[in-house]
């Protein structure tokens, strides 16, 4: 394609943001970039535009701004813009936007919502009870079967990674239950088995599929712990057989695309299913549906996305942006390097992070813009070169190499240079200690 250099905004503040940016950067199509709101860890040569993020009024004044600014393509990051209706408004604002729009991001906004369209779609998923309130989950729970391993609790809406409960016994689950967000739950019957994160472009009615991805979601080696938002990921998985992902395309991400458009609410933008898998016995189950990219798993994956003549980065986002996969390859083309990202948290985290701590060791020249290993800022605060924790998950260290092996001693090397009070971060991620 030819043209002037395209300018890219990106919406949101995290690792999955700065993620986005590094990967777009080495577009030879884009000529800049907006993070909208961003951090102050992230490269000064990427302009920055405070904003909020919750209401209607600040999507709009943030299109118009977009709009002004000539921006020809938007990539939204987080969930919570989504499930308020941001695509909606971008789309109104004839804005082209990768991501879906509030009907469709329910998908992940309600897990009872999810549930209901992957049993209407066939897609393998747990067994599991939907209650309307504390007193009708408490009921449930109650008269469950605890013979078997235990049940998920979740709350039925978005919690920033923290509303899922594993929990072994009714007494484990009715005190978590108390400590959950909202008013409606999912209770699902624990399944065992490895985790996988399988991504892919949307355009309401086609799929690309990207490479898998694994993320440790326990906050402690061994994955043990509270769930958190992700403590660190890789690509690829091995042991994935190949067949799996035109299994994925026909028994999972095309059934809940038809549901959905069918509901009316087609889903265009970046799906992500969180999957159990039990290869041993050649099954797996859904356990969630995300409206975007994973987080740490983006910070895994664009690094890995080739960039061809023709076919990079921005041309899959332009291709979702305006609903059209055709005439595009059904698999997204990876490089065969492996990578790997370790999350440093806050002490605290994710139960109540403490923010103020300096970090040392976070140098311009070594945040992520390029190169094998580098740092992916997302709870990071501050002024220049003083940089303060500002969030419960603080940075990811980043590793790429030949072989999954160098790729996590390059992340942990990375991260041995990085310093705060409190800092938490798990040393099993990708294989045993470092």
């Amino acid at each position: 394609m030819s043209g002037a250099p395209s300018t890219v905004l990106i919406v949101g503040a995290g690792g999955r943001e700065h993620a986005l940016a590094w990967r777009l950067a080495r577009s030879p199509r884009v000529g800049h970039l907006i993070l909208a709101p961003g951090n102050v860890g992230m490269p000064r040569e990427w302009e920055r535009w405070e904003t909020g993020l919750s209401r209607k009024e600040e999507f709009a004044a943030l299109a118009e701004r977009a709009r002004e600014a000539g921006v020809s393509l938007a990539v939204i990051g987080p969930d919570n813009p989504l499930a308020e209706g941001i695509v909606d408004v971008f789309t109104e604002a004839d804005l082209p936007t990768v991501g879906p729009t509030a009907a469709a991001a329910r998908i992940e906004a309600s897990k009872a919502f999810a549930k209901e369209v992957m049993l209407a779609a066939g897609v393998p998923t747990a067994r599991h009870f939907i209650a309307k309130s504390r007193e009708e989950a408490l009921g449930i729970l109650r008269a469950l079967d605890w013979s078997r391993g235990g049940w998920v609790l979740k709350s039925d809406g978005l919690a920033l990674g923290k509303g899922v409960c594993v929990c072994g016994t009714l007494a484990e689950a009715t005190g978590a239950l108390e400590g959950l967000p909202g008013g409606e739950f999912v209770i699902e019957e624990r399944l065992f088995g490895e985790e996988l994160s399988w991504m892919a472009f949307c355009d309401g009615e086609r799929c690309a599929l990207l490479e898998p991805a694994r993320d440790h979601k326990r906050l402690l080696d061994g994955d043990h712990g509270p769930n958190t938002g992700g403590m660190g990921a890789f690509s690829p998985v091995p042991g994935v057989p190949a067949s799996w992902a035109e299994r994925m395309r026909r028994e999972v991400f095309l059934p809940t695309l038809r549901e959905l458009a069918r509901r009316g609410a087609p889903f265009r933008g970046v799906l992500y299913a969180g999957l159990m898998v039990d290869f041993a016995r050649d099954r797996f189950w859904v356990l969630e549906f995300n409206a975007r990219f994973g987080d740490p798993e983006a910070q895994v994956l664009l690094p890995r996305i080739e960039e061809r003549p023709m076919l990079g980065i921005l041309e899959w986002f332009e291709a979702v942006a305006r609903g059209d996969l055709s005439g595009l390859p059904d698999s997204v083309p990876f490089e065969r390097a492996a990578a790997l990202a370790v999350v440093a948290a806050a002490a605290g985290y994710p139960e109540a992070p403490l923010k103020g701590a300096r970090i040392a060791g976070l140098h311009g020249s070594e945040r992520a813009t390029g190169g094998s290993e580098g740092i992916f800022c997302a709870g990071v605060g501050g002024l220049g070169e003083a940089p303060i924790v500002n969030g419960g998950r603080v940075l990811a260290a980043f590793g790429r190499g030949a072989d999954l092996a160098q790729a996590r001693e390059r992340a942990y090397a990375r991260l041995a240079k990085i310093r705060f009070e409190g800092m938490q971060y798990r040393k099993d991620i990708g294989g045993g200690a470092p």
